[in-house]
């Protein structure tokens, strides 16, 4: 592709706002499929040592005889320690989070963080629904890898197309989705025992509880597909090979939001039942 034609608008605003902070036509390398993939396996394995210091703490935590903050289930303890360290994970997360969303150059350094602090708690989200339902979180992981393998499939065949209005509803999507969440979390902790916080949570817990997670599963696995169709206009753009770390990023924030959103799924699903 010749360099003026690179140097061109790409229809996805995502490469746009990259560029913005690098200089994506002069290097010598451009974006592979193999580099992208790559760098996925590398905040993949950050996030799993992220995992992995959370059992590590745990087993430290109750060999030392360390305070039981609060008992979840037979077997299932959170230690006092634990509650403090996840709160200090989700601040440096979220610090990450907003640094890489900003300024994308500082994705190598920031999405390490972010991917670490993502693993610990994660891992301590997923322990905690463990202990309430039992076999959800081996349930969640393998629905987790099929609906991306699906998502890939409809993707790379052509089922499904990801245009400039596909990208504008989801995004759409998540911003109010993200926004709800907000404004609940705040709702929760300035009056958690209002009639509010009681009717939304009665909701959640209902069939329309589930309806809603659902949606939130769809949305998750929609970010995927804007995911797919990033990697491939960076690839085929002939975009600077330090894109690849944007691109492999934001596959990882979907995944991890796939998750997530399966395991609430699966646990609201499992609370309607009983």
């Amino acid at each position: 592709m010749a360099i003026n034609q690179r140097r061109s608008s790409f229809s996805n605003p995502a490469i746009n706002r990259v560029m913005n902070f690098e200089d994506s036509y002069g290097a010598v390398e451009s974006c592979t499929y193999k580099g992208v993939f790559a760098k996925v396996g590398y905040f993949l394995v950050i996030m799993l040592l992220g995992v992995g210091a959370f059992f590590y703490m745990h087993s430290y935590f109750a060999g030392q005889g360390y305070t039981v903050s609060s008992v979840i289930a037979e077997n299932y303890v959170i230690y006092s320690n634990e509650a403090t360290i996840m709160v200090g994970a989700w601040i440096i997360t979220l610090i990450a989070g907003l640094v890489a969303a900003f300024v994308p150059r500082t994705i190598p350094l920031t999405g390490t963080i972010y991917c670490a602090g993502m693993g610990y708690a994660v891992a301590i989200t997923s322990y905690i629904y463990a202990a309430q339902y039992s076999g959800i979180v081996v349930e969640a992981l393998v629905l987790t890898v099929l609906i991306i393998g699906v998502m890939a499939f409809l993707y790379t065949s052509g089922i499904v197309k990801v245009g400039e209005k596909f990208r504008m509803v989801v995004m759409t999507a998540l911003i109010v989705s993200v926004l709800g969440g907000l404004i609940f979390a705040m709702l929760r902790w300035l009056a958690p025992n209002s009639t509010i916080v009681y009717s939304i949570m009665k909701v959640q817990n209902g069939p329309l509880g589930i309806l809603f997670a659902v949606l939130g599963v769809l949305l998750a696995a929609a970010l995927l597909l804007i995911d797919f169709e990033t990697i491939a206009q960076a690839v085929t753009g002939g975009v600077n090979k330090k894109y690849e770390w944007y691109c492999s990023y934001s596959l990882m924030l979907s995944v991890i939001l796939l998750y997530l959103k399966v395991l609430q799924l699966l646990a609201r699903i499992q609370n309607n039942r009983s």
